[in-house]
């Protein structure tokens, strides 16, 4: 049985771990997302990448240029997906042209999706760590485990499929407005009026809670005593609260704001919530999720509540 003293020395050694890695963090996020091409996917793959970054951490005798060994994980996390789950690579009938230029000034995030079609996961890989995150050949090698030769035949692939994109533009997924099921509904209750119990009684009894970024809990009593208790000291000292079921991205949300006496929307948080038989059986939420409710509130078109945001998560 886990220790109370070994428990907290974990999470003191989990935050010493997380301030160490502040500054790299929104570009991992935004290199995440470049690989996934979506946010909920970039925002797993920065969980995954965090918990083994960390556990490895330990194994590791050498120093390691933080930055670096983040990405790195980063890459093969996404690369041994694609091992799972391969897509297919259209060749496109081109002769292509060698190319030692480096610094190309495009508009990747233009054409993500027209690239992943095109290229390897390492050409796919090497583009964006030499074109959007600047990168050396000697580093991104280290990164993918191969050769500097290699990198750069990769990065001649990839830019010349690159100037060939046309038509590639990501087309974004338009905000609509849900119905909720009667569970919603009565969960969108409960935080409209600041209840916590209304908002508990549609929890499973065995409800899994899972705050990214913060820590999973486990029970309906474990989230009263502790998120839900959380959420209301925070939400008493708000104004107005108003909640709407949103897709977003492809994924149904629960959208929580706060209107303030400007008359303006904040956003609090972002929940996405499973039901079974009318209960809630599990509720992830993202409020520690900074990258990812930032580019929430812009698609929203609302301000961001950044002083409910504790960045060090």
């Amino acid at each position: 049985m886990m220790t109370t003293q070994l428990s907290d020395d974990m999470r003191g050694i989990e935050q010493r771990f997380k301030k160490e890695i502040e500054p790299y963090r929104t570009d991992l996020w935004h290199y995440c997302h470049r690989l996934t091409r979506s946010q909920w996917d970039a925002e797993d793959l920065v969980q995954d990448t965090l918990f083994k970054s960390l556990a490895m951490l330990a194994k590791m005798h050498q120093p390691v240029k933080m930055k670096s060994y983040l990405f790195k994980i980063a890459t093969n996390l996404w690369i041994d997906r694609y091992r799972r789950n391969p897509y297919i690579v259209e060749v496109l009938e081109e002769e292509l042209q060698p190319d030692h230029t480096s610094a190309i000034d495009l508009e990747l995030m233009d054409h993500l999706e027209f690239l992943i079609q095109h290229l390897t996961p390492h050409q796919y890989v090497s583009l964006l760590l030499a074109e959007a995150f600047r990168f050396k050949a000697s580093e991104i090698a280290g990164m993918i485990s191969t050769t500097e030769g290699a990198v750069y035949t990769n990065l001649t692939r990839a830019r010349s499929v690159l100037r060939k994109a046309k038509g590639g533009q990501i087309k974004s997924t338009p905000v609509l407005d849900l119905v909720p099921n009667a569970t919603l509904n009565t969960l969108l209750n409960g935080f409209r009026n600041k209840d916590p119990e209304l908002i508990a009684s549609v929890l499973s009894e065995n409800v899994t809670v899972n705050i990214v970024h913060a820590g999973i809990e486990v029970g309906r009593d474990e989230a009263k005593r502790n998120s839900l208790n959380d959420w209301k000291e925070v939400v008493d000292a708000q104004h107005q609260i108003v909640v709407e079921y949103k897709m977003l991205w492809g994924q149904q949300v629960v959208v929580e704001m706060e209107r303030k006496n400007d008359g303006d929307l904040y956003l609090n948080n972002l929940h996405i919530v499973e039901t079974v038989g009318g209960e809630v059986t599990n509720w992830t939420f993202y409020c520690f999720s900074w990258d990812l409710m930032k580019q929430a509130a812009e698609e929203l078109r609302v301000k961001l509540n950044a002083t409910c945001f504790y960045h060090i998560f």
